[in-house]
């Protein structure tokens, strides 16, 4: 039987309010509980903060929603009711909480479920929340409409403009009570720079994404509300879209309405404002037409064409990060910045990449090899597994040891679970023909038979996971399982899905660098590898070992099961890169070209050509 909670739920609309709030609601809350009998030392709390009452979509809500229909909920109690919700549906929230078995207590507006005139005053004060919603919207925007007509400052406003106090003692305004100085909106020239470059670049040929990483290189600010570095393609594209910046000023050409559960969607306004602001003008006229009719040629070869439907829900952020699809996508960082490298193809080359380098964020641009990342890495795996160092050997055999121990303690501990519920079993039974005998049910034997049903669903959970099997025939991953599971593992690799995450998971870290010599601008890949031998035999194991003992292995790898950094080297330095320190060195003492040549092997061109580059490198740096 499951036993109910009180649970008390305060709630502030938004992040502006003040945040002690919460806490004076909890505390009304406990005390008119008090006054009413109710304990509330044990009761849950659950808060909702900066979120509006008009939704349900918030985690307080949805938690006591969950309760609800659990039954775990003994009392529900909040400070007003608006703080459950400024919705019209709390009527019906109410009566299925009832219905539920639970009781409802708003102890400001004087409300408990368990006194008669309760759902009078619920449907009043809930008329009256929503009701109080759709007023101070009315309000705001009366107010905002009447600055939109005076040309002045109403919410917010995009980027490339600032707003200012017009009143010159604003300062003092502030500090005191009334009315706030007015504001108006004049042009930040910073801003307004960037945009006019944005315009000047798209119609001089550049892309929308090269302007996305030009601005984002050339360190262009974004304004006070940016939360992320860099600029990204959607920022670009609404800025050449933006009618304000030549002086075409609409207002309210959408609002958004919710329906019953506070879900929300925006429709056309009938009463929308546009008014002409040629003082706020940032792009003259002529460039403006022309982008837009370069714009809408994009759109006709790149937008969605009739009949065609609307992409569905939106991507995950990285979603080779959740299914991959490659062997190091994302596993692999790049050293410089240690963001994640992902997985490109081009004119069938296949690559790894950093990820902020297409950001224009890091100014490591050079490629990992797929192919021979890969092999590598999976060849240093197989070799290691294959020598089995002393380490792999060390945590193979305290993986062993927990596994021993796990399956020795598994029948005992069900032997013992089995006589548990077996007496459990008898109690209840006990208590059962007592009272069916004619003996009285009191709240103590009410007690002690829902203690003896909770713990007899505890017990039979535990039973069913322990499933029995036989310790004698169990074997346990050795040395030589391992390898020939590796072996196996490696063969089809490009196919088994399966395979690739394990081998994913074995890598502790991995991080590549570019190795450039001096004068050159391009090199070879050098990558550090560090394996979690822990994470490579859980996952042998998991195609041998039973479901229980699996459960028996801890998720953490212990910091002595991570391998020391293996080096992995993809190319080599050319000749002259590897002989120009030393034919630098021999031109100093004086060497003769002749001899240079013949210590070198290599040709004069190319013996010059590397002691040019090393030294004009050099005195660069």
């Amino acid at each position: 039987m499951v036993k109910r909670k009180v649970v008390i739920l305060p709630r502030i609309s938004t992040d502006m309010q003040r945040a002690g709030s919460c806490d004076d609601q909890e505390r009304e809350a406990r005390l008119g509980a008090a006054r009413k009998g109710i304990d509330t030392d044990s009761a849950i709390v659950l808060r909702d903060e900066a979120e509006s009452g008009t939704k349900e979509a918030r985690d307080g809500y949805q938690r006591v929603l969950e309760m609800m229909r659990a039954g775990e909920i003994a009392i529900l109690i909040v400070d007003d009711q608006s703080r459950l919700s400024r919705g019209e549906n709390v009527m019906a929230f109410i009566r299925d909480l009832i219905y539920s078995g639970a009781r409802f207590i708003s102890t400001s507006d004087g409300i408990d479920t368990d006194e008669p005139g309760w759902d009078m005053k619920v449907k009043f004060l809930e008329i009256h929340n929503s009701h109080a919603i759709t007023g101070l919207k009315d309000k705001v925007l009366r107010g905002q409409r009447g600055r939109v007509l005076a040309d002045g400052s109403a919410g917010d406003h995009p980027y490339g403009y600032e707003s200012y106090y017009t009143d010159p003692d604003w300062q003092q305004q502030l500090t005191r009570r009334g009315p706030k100085p007015t504001e108006e909106l004049r042009i930040c020239d910073v801003q307004a720079h960037w945009i006019r470059k944005i315009f000047e670049w798209f119609l001089a040929g550049m892309s929308i994404n090269e302007i996305a990483r030009e601005l984002t290189r050339l360190g262009a600010p974004k304004g006070n509300r940016a939360t992320t570095l860099g600029w990204y393609p959607q920022q670009v594209h609404r800025i050449l879209n933006n009618t304000k910046y030549i002086g075409k000023w609409p207002w309210r050409e959408t609002t958004t309405i919710r329906n019953s559960t506070g879900k929300k969607k925006q429709i056309f306004c009938e009463d929308s404002v546009l008014r002409d602001r040629p003082a706020l003008r940032i792009i003259d006229q002529g460039t403006w037409d022309l982008a837009q009719a370069k714009l809408a040629k994009l759109t006709d070869i790149y937008g969605l064409k009739e009949g065609q439907k609307k992409r569905g829900p939106k991507a995950p952020k990285n979603p080779a990060a959740v299914h991959p699809k490659t062997l190091l996508g994302g596993v692999l960082k790049c050293t410089k910045c240690g963001a994640a490298m992902w997985y490109h193809s081009s004119n069938g080359r296949r690559y790894y990449k950093c990820s902020n380098h297409l950001k224009s964020l890091c100014t490591a641009g050079f490629h990992v090899p797929a192919e021979a990342a890969e092999g590598a890495v999976l060849e240093c795996l197989l070799g290691f597994v294959s020598d089995w160092p002393a380490w792999m050997s060390d945590v193979c055999r305290r993986l062993g040891e927990i596994l021993v121990e796990g399956a020795a303690r598994i029948p005992v501990e069900r032997d013992r679970d089995e006589r548990r519920l077996t007496d459990l079993k008898r109690q209840g039974g006990n208590i059962v023909n007592g009272i069916a005998g004619g003996g009285q049910m009191s709240s103590l034997l009410g007690e002690r038979l829902t203690a003896i049903e909770s713990e007899v669903t505890e017990i039979v959970e535990r039973l069913a996971a322990r499933v029995k099997f036989d310790l004698a025939k169990l074997e346990l991953p050795d040395e030589v399982w391992v390898r020939a599971r590796l072996q196996q593992w490696s063969l089809g690799l490009r196919e088994n899905l399966s395979a690739a995450i394990a081998v994913r998971e074995a890598v502790a870290s991995l991080t590549a660098e570019a190795v450039v010599a001096p004068g050159k601008k391009r090199g070879y890949v050098r990558m550090w590898l560090r394996l979690d031998g822990w994470s490579l035999l859980q996952a042998c194991a998991g195609a041998k070992l039973p479901e229980p003992l699996l459960s028996l292995i801890p998720l953490a790898a212990p910091e002595d099961a991570i391998s020391p950094p293996i080096e992995i080297v993809l190319g080599s330095p050319t000749p002259m890169d590897k002989w120009a320190p030393d034919i630098v060195k021999w031109r100093a003492e004086g060497v003769h070209w002749e001899e240079i040549v013949r210590r070198t092997g290599l040709d004069l061109n190319r013996a010059f050509l590397a002691w040019k580059r090393y030294t004009e490198a050099d005195q660069t740096a």
